[in-house]
């Protein structure tokens, strides 16, 4: 949209990747050979890419994290929710297909 030039522009952005939920097939523990579940309970300073970049080391994981837990919103998320971290990254990036 043409009203978001001006925010891009000073940001420097030429363009955002969005995705939705919708594209990703569903997901079965058995699909995953070697995955491993790590367990965070979410506080107040939480944000989707600060847990991706403590768990994965790289903070534009993010959104794995999200699908995994089908929260696509960080205020999707409770207080004291229990999420579970998928691990290794590897892991579920082969079996997403992305």
């Amino acid at each position: 949209s043409s009203r978001y030039d001006e925010i891009f522009q000073k940001r420097n952005v030429q363009y955002i990747d969005q995705f939705s939920f919708e594209k990703f097939k569903n997901l079965k523990l058995s699909d995953v050979p070697n995955l491993q579940l790590e367990t965070h309970r979410w506080s107040r300073s939480d944000r989707f890419y600060k847990l991706a970049g403590q768990y994965y080391g790289d903070s534009t994981y993010w959104w794995v994290i999200a699908f995994f837990n089908n929260t696509p919103l960080e205020t999707d998320v409770k207080l004291g929710q229990k999420l579970f971290i998928p691990v290794p990254l590897a892991a579920i990036i082969s079996v997403l297909e992305v």
